[in-house]
């Protein structure tokens, strides 16, 4: 320690650190006491004082570490203790809220005992160092002496080694607050002063010496205590610096290291991002301070309005646990991402643990809930320290702890660091029987940053898992069965898909309280909203999932489902679903309900078919999207489990109900792969008709060629035993059809589903009696099917709804492809029946067959225009006649 000692000299620089609150917000607030007896604070609002009944309430522990604190003295000093003309008034009210306090709590045996909490108790040393410089001249030395007196009391107590908080920041703001008592007051007995400075500046070195990572990180876990603690720092060596005290170099080092993680832990608005106990802000004052004397540090604070661009745009901390990107330092819609693998200290440590925060467009989009307060009682300051408030993995629905003392068990690993990305594998083994391994890898394209993660779960026994993503307030989430999109004021910013080998289940939350709280957000302390949650489950003893982050070239392609004049809705009863209901328009087809399966479209496109084909009908439509995996599942099964399909049944059967229809009303329809889960959906529920075009019957074997991703998906293998399985499912479905469901297939004679997939079926079902009608057209291959079938589905859907024969025959009426000017129409003739048909021009009768057993009829060198058949069906035995017509039918 230095032997002599110029408190003169650190006087000013102490001063600057004391409060000093000066606009007229502050002095407003202060007015108010002697105005209305109200005390004042931006946070807690308006406190009535009651001549001091405020310290008896403690129902808010912060909000009653504020008032015993005397924390709002701060607006008094530079306001009202300085004017002239109100100094004295304010004065004696100073002197009798202490005296009052004092009465009851001075030796800090009366509850509440947050009146001598550790950081409290500091606080109220350093408003009474500020009142004895204020009040020197305002109240009799009598007073003064009585203030100076209890002010003595706090710094004995705070001196004293058993009620000193070592290791965590109130332990340093009890040190502050000795130091800054010890320089100011020139009363205290020299040898005390000496003793109190002393006593602070060596509890000051060690707590900053063990407080920081190696790599210069404050070790409570949360930006804005890195730079408050940070802020103290300065303020010491701006206090030795005025003695040249040994101790100086060591801060100004530490500055240096502290700089870096303050700089880039800095979100591009400037603000620091909502991790752990972080109140968000502006920190624009920091960069006028320059608290590091780093102008990158002011470049960062500033928004890069000031000081110099920083020239890395990563940053990371394997030591700390963190590792942090940025698209750019000079758009404030910059991306902006940060992991975070820490666990440094139990002061202000969430259970956030692998938790990845994503900031892009200006707008949160995987976020935190952020700090509720410390009351630890209450249920949202619960919630948010708990894994559930973060986007991490939560084991058997238990949260990880707060805190143990198992800090080792979480682990950064850093493995490829660029100016452009990263690579990076966190690790925590604090989880109940379970490891938990997040790697995130974010590399850049053509400038766009792409961001995958992959999350490897591994147990030792059985256990249920949950894999949270809190989504900003801001943002307006599409879930899909494995992953999301994120829109914000109608523009998509981001989509997750992910890839898992065990079935999941995947659903949205906002603002719930039970069974237990999940999506909310804290903007401040106290302040809750509610916001978007998305939670994965899944279950066993290991899984893998690997997510494709992405904010441009997207996974998913728009279908518009976040358009709310389009009407999609989600249900979540088990596996959600996204559908869309479409009412009858018409008396006839309110007595329908038809249910339209899709096809396989390219990965990450999942749509719906028909939907024009089934508005000319005007039936009750549903259509419901197999957006699972990377292409669909066919409505059925994740990785062997059936939950899909179950869902699609429980939604056509609710929906049935809704409209007081009966499975005899239902119809289900879809081409190709929407074929082949029609016919398994309308099966199983009964329906009266399946109208299908082209199904892949043996699912396995066509899917193990071209698309193994999805065979994957469906089975969980690839094997042949995963390929003879999937295979049978709709011979199955068949066998098990209703003797009262009727089964038209649409298929192209040179489409190879023909031989290999339809015939089978076909003979498979007659040996079983069941009610399959096939219509074959000649030389139409399967990319073809399409434009054909939807004129069969609708032709047939007419004739379910209109009733113009007391049996429907399935037909198709269209023009011939390659072919200009031609027409073609093929009906389905059953057994001993014949057809014949009129060709219609507006009125004009242009052209008629007469009957026959085949049920085709061609016509060549038609001029453009609208044409349609009346069609007419006679009982070759008892000539009995059904006519019925068809749509119109336009040739270009």
């Amino acid at each position: 320690m230095t032997d002599q000692l110029d408190f003169e000299l650190m006087k000013e620089a102490v001063a600057d650190q004391l409060p000093r609150t000066a606009h007229q917000t502050a002095r407003t607030r202060a007015e108010r006491f002697l105005q209305e007896g109200i005390i004042v604070s931006p946070r807690f609002g308006d406190l009535p004082y009651r001549d001091g009944e405020i310290w008896a309430d403690s129902s808010q522990r912060a909000r009653a570490r504020f008032v015993h604190g005397f924390i709002f003295f701060s607006d008094w000093h530079k306001t009202v203790l300085s004017d002239p003309e109100v100094a004295s008034a304010y004065a004696e009210a100073a002197i009798r809220i202490a005296r009052k306090w004092a009465d009851t709590y001075r030796d800090g045996l009366v509850l509440p005992t947050v009146s001598h909490h550790d950081e409290t108790t500091a606080q109220r040393l350093i408003q009474l160092t500020a009142l004895l410089l204020q009040l020197d001249d305002l109240v009799s030395k009598e007073e003064s002496n009585w203030l100076f007196g209890l002010a003595m009391d706090t710094a004995r107590l705070l001196a004293s080694e058993e009620f000193h908080s070592a290791g965590n920041n109130h332990g340093m703001f009890q040190d502050l607050a000795l130091l800054y008592f010890s320089v100011m007051a020139d009363s205290i007995a020299p040898p005390e002063r000496r003793h109190f400075f002393d006593t602070s500046i060596v509890r000051l070195h060690s707590y900053f010496s063990s407080s920081f990572t190696s790599e210069g990180v404050h070790i409570e876990n949360t930006p804005t205590y890195h730079l408050m603690v940070s802020k103290h720092v300065h303020g010491v060596l701006d206090i030795l610096s005025q003695v040249r005290h040994e101790h100086s170099g060591f801060y100004r080092s530490l500055l240096d290291k502290a700089a870096e993680y303050a700089t880039h832990a800095l979100m591009p608005d400037g603000m620091y991002p909502p991790i752990s106990d972080t109140s968000q802000q502006f920190e624009s004052a920091a960069a006028r301070q320059n608290i590091f004397d780093s102008e990158e540090f002011v470049f960062a604070a500033s928004g890069g309005k000031l000081g110099s661009r920083p020239s890395r745009r990563t940053l990371v901390l394997p030591d700390s646990g963190y590792a942090i990107y940025r698209s750019s330092w000079n758009d404030p819609k910059a991306t902006f991402a940060f992991f975070s693998a820490a666990y440094n200290a139990n002061y202000h440590k969430h259970s956030d643990d692998l938790s990845f925060f994503l900031r892009s467009g200006g707008v949160d989009l995987l976020s935190e809930a952020g700090a509720y307060g410390y009351d630890y009682k209450h249920p949202l300051t619960k919630y948010a320290y708990s894994s559930y408030a973060h986007n991490c993995l939560v084991v058997d629905g238990i949260s990880l702890p707060r805190t143990d003392k198992s800090s080792h068990l979480t682990t950064l690993e850093s493995e490829k660091v660029g100016n452009d990305g990263f690579r990076v594998t966190g690790r925590t083994e604090r989880l109940r029987d379970t490891a938990h391994t997040r790697t995130v890898e974010i590399q850049e394209t053509a400038g766009i940053p792409e961001i995958n993660l992959t999350d490897v779960v591994e147990s030792r026994g059985q256990h249920s898992y949950e894999l949270i993503w809190n989504l900003g307030p801001d943002v307006e989430p599409v879930v899909h069965g494995h992953g999301f999109e994120l829109f914000h004021n109608g523009i998509k910013l981001m989509d997750l898909h992910f890839d898992a080998d065990v079935p999941t289940k995947i659903s949205l939350h906002k603002g719930e309280k039970r069974p237990k709280y999940l999506g909310w957000r804290f903007p401040s302390f106290g302040k809750a909203v509610a916001a978007p949650a998305i939670r994965i489950t899944f279950a066993g003893s290991r899984a893998k999932l690997a997510t494709r982050i992405r904010l441009a070239n997207f996974t998913y392609r728009d279908r518009g489902l976040n358009d709310k004049s389009l009407a999609w809705r989600r249900s979540q009863d088990g596996i959600g679903l996204n559908h869309l209901t479409v009412p009858a328009q018409s008396e006839a087809g309110s007595q329908k309900l038809a249910v339209i399966f899709s096809a396989i479209h390219q990965a990450g496109d999942f749509t719906y078919n028909y939907k024009n084909s089934i508005d000319r009908v005007g039936v009750h439509a549903l259509y419901i999207l197999d957006d699972f995996g990377d292409q669909g599942s066919y409505y059925l099964a994740d990785h062997g489990d059936r939950s899909i399909f179950d869902a699609v049944q429980r939604l056509i059967s609710k929906e049935l109900s809704r409209l007081n229809l009966a499975p005899g009303d239902l119809i289900t329809a879809g081409s190709s792969k929407g074929a082949s889960a029609a016919i398994l959906h309308g099966a199983a529920a009964g329906a009266g008709r399946i109208i299908v075009g082209a199904p892949q019957v043996k699912i396995g074997s066509f899917l193990r060629q071209p698309h193994p991703n999805i065979l994957e998906f469906i089975t969980g293998d690839t094997s042949e035993e995963a390929v003879n399985r999937l295979d049978g499912v709709l011979f199955d479905a068949v066998s098990s059809m209703s003797d009262t469901t009727r089964l038209s297939i649409l298929v192209g004679e040179a489409d190879h589903h023909y031989r290999n997939h339809v015939l089978p079926l076909k003979a498979h079902a007659d040996t079983r009696g069941k009610n399959v009608e096939l219509t074959v057209l000649p030389g139409l291959p399967h990319a073809e099917i399409g434009a054909v079938y939807k004129n069969f589905l609708t032709e047939n859907l007419q004739q379910e709804t209109l009733g113009t024969c007391e049996e429907t025959v399935p037909y198709i009426f269209h023009t011939m492809k390659g072919q200009p000017g031609s027409l073609a129409l093929q009906v389905q003739v059953p057994a001993g029946w014949e057809v014949a048909c009129r060709l219609f021009s507006g009125s004009q009768v242009i052209a008629k067959t007469s009957y026959a057993g085949d049920g085709i009829a061609e016509w060549e060198a038609l001029p453009a225009g609208k044409y349609r058949a009346r069609v007419y069906l006679r009982n070759a035995e008892t000539s009995e006649v059904r006519p019925f017509t068809t749509p119109w039918c336009t040739i270009a």
